[in-house]
This record gives C-alpha cells, structure tokens and sequence, in this order.
C-alpha cells in the first residue's frame, strides 16, 4: 500500500479512502478474528490489532442492540466493514439523518468530521473491522437535540479507550 501526503497537511501521510476499506477487507478475512474479542459481552468490545502514527486497525464486537452514540474521529478518515451480521449506520448531512444498512461484507469509507451513529440492530451479534488514517487521536460526542446535532464533548485516545 502507497500512503500518500493530504495536501494542506504537512508530514501527515494517509491512506485513500478506497485503501483503508481495501485494507478493512484484508483484516476481515482472517479465521481468528472472533476469537479477539468477547462475542458473549453484553457490550460492545474491541480490541486494537495493529497502529502506527498513520494507520490503526480495529476489530469490534456489537452484542444486539449496541451502538456508538454519535460521533466523529476528529481529522482521522477511515472505512469499517461488517463481517458478521448487520450494522445499521446513520450519518449526519446538511440537517437530515440518512440511514444505511451494512450486511456481511459490505462495508463503507468516509472521510474526517464524518458524524455517524452506529449500531447493531439484528437479531444476532455482529462483528466488524474499523480502519483509520492518520491513527485515532479522539472521537468527538454529540446529541441528536431538537433535530440539531450538538456536541456534547471529546473522547481522547487513551483516556476513555
């Protein structure tokens, strides 16, 4: 994989959006990849499996019924990709929540301050794989409030995951 530099971001290499999804495939498809995380968790569980300043790879597992909350990765782009089951993902544009379902294999890229709501809405638990470039530096936290979104604080890496 080539990285290649953001313009207008100095010495920051990251990876196209198509590369992170590609690379989010590629980690998908390892038979061991259950086996990192809790699938009898009554909470969602994850667990890190590789980062560099310009990548970092995640695996997830969503028992029925989790989510995210809604949320952004500050500068960081990324792709996730639903291995098992379904995840349903909601995403904030221009005033409107727009709804989208993610079944097995299908997954998605998007690019910095992108505000979604993830979450498994079957009737079995799910897992996926999360990519990101450059790697998670924080998520920022909102609220669906009166049908605006408004933040409600920052998660720092390190802090709260």
């Amino acid at each position: 994989m080539t990285a290649i530099t953001t313009a207008g971001t100095p010495g920051v290499n990251r990876f196209t959006r198509s590369q992170l999804l590609r690379t989010a495939r590629l980690f998908a498809t390892d038979p061991d990849l259950e086996d990192l995380v809790d699938g009898t968790a009554t909470e969602r569980t994850w667990r890190r499996l590789d980062a560099t300043d310009h990548l970092e790879i995640w695996v997830i597992s969503w028992p029925v019924g989790a989510s995210t909350g809604w949320h952004d990765h500050l500068q960081s782009e990324g792709a996730f990709l639903t291995v098992k089951g379904e995840l349903a993902e909601q995403t904030w544009s221009g005033g409107t929540v727009h709804d989208r379902h993610l079944w097995e294999g299908e997954g998605r890229s998007f690019g910095p301050h992108h505000v979604h709501h993830v979450a498994n809405l079957g009737d079995r638990p799910a897992l996926s794989v999360h990519v990101y470039s450059p790697a998670l530096r924080g998520m920022t936290r909102y609220a669906l409030l009166d049908g605006k979104l408004a933040q409600t604080g920052i998660e720092r890496a390190g802090e709260q995951w």
